[in-house]
């Protein structure tokens, strides 16, 4: 029993030191809060205290900055807003380039409703409805040249073969859309259907195999009839008239390659009938086919 008053006398020096911290920090803490309170009865006494001068500075850098980030944001926008909507990038001059089929005057006068208005703020929606009206546009972009100048370049359909209808021969792009009145002197085929060409399968046939023809041989091609789709035959220019059987469409990467090596065997004199409908077993017939 005599031992237990020692140990309590051992245990007592720690508590006092784990202690002695907190309550350093609560005695510095209650002191800045007692200088805070009399800094509110007394705002003179800030002169006087380092501690709360420095809070406050930091206080109001913050201000600063966030003032100075709302005004930088304002102006910006106030400079968007200005550019996007000021006169001075009002569309004064309409141009139009790549037409030569079509009349640029007449696209410039279908586009005179968008005379007046800020260059950024041009609709390309309202520029597709104005331009409905030219079936030869095939696309377009638009290209704003500050200050005053919009420019439309615009892609002309381009004719692919020649169709006879009611005796006259117009030319024809590959999605059956007229272009106009055969001249008689472009080099394309004629096209041998039955029906409208936008709604005729025997078009849809033909136009297959002449867009896989490589570009010189398709300037040879002097006409092509698609009896059906699985029924396509060419004959080419000159007088020997040779003849090409296609066939379907299948393979056509593949018969065209084919066809052009056998024609490069030959001579455009020579009367023959290149057979590629079965492309890994091609014929060549000569004589009166």
């Amino acid at each position: 029993m005599p031992s237990a008053p020692a140990s309590k006398s051992k245990r007592a020096p720690k508590q006092q030191a784990k202690s002695a911290p907190k309550k350093a920090l609560k005695t510095q803490s209650k002191r800045l809060l007692n200088i805070r309170k009399s800094e509110k009865r007394n705002p003179a006494l800030s002169k006087l205290s380092p501690e709360i001068k420095r809070f406050t500075a930091a206080s109001r850098r913050r201000r600063i900055a966030f003032g100075v980030s709302i005004a930088s944001i304002a102006s910006l926008l106030l400079l968007v807003l200005s550019t996007i909507f000021t006169p001075l990038l009002a569309v004064e001059k309409i141009e139009v380039t790549g037409a030569k089929r079509l009349k640029e005057k007449s696209i410039v006068n279908a586009l005179t409703s968008q005379i007046g208005k800020p260059l950024p703020t041009v609709s390309g929606a309202e520029i597709t409805s104005a331009l409905k009206a030219f079936p030869l546009i095939e696309s377009f972009s638009i290209i704003s040249l500050p200050p005053h100048t919009l420019r439309i370049q615009i892609t002309e359909r381009q004719p692919i073969g020649i169709i006879a209808v009611s005796g006259t021969d117009y030319l024809y792009d590959p999605a059956g859309v007229r272009i106009g009145i055969s001249n008689g002197y472009e080099k394309l085929p004629t096209i041998q259907i039955t029906g409208v060409p936008e709604k005729s399968p025997q078009f849809k046939a033909a136009i297959e195999v002449l867009m896989a023809l490589p570009a010189e041989l398709l300037s040879r091609v002097a006409e092509i009839d698609a009896k059906s789709k699985d029924d396509v035959t060419l004959r080419l220019r000159g007088y020997s008239g040779q003849r090409i059987i296609w066939g379907d469409g299948s393979d056509s990467v593949l018969k065209s390659r084919v066809l052009d090596a056998l024609i490069a065997n030959q001579k455009k004199t020579d009367r023959v009938t290149f057979d590629v409908s079965s492309p890994n077993a091609p014929v060549v017939r000569y004589g009166n086919f």
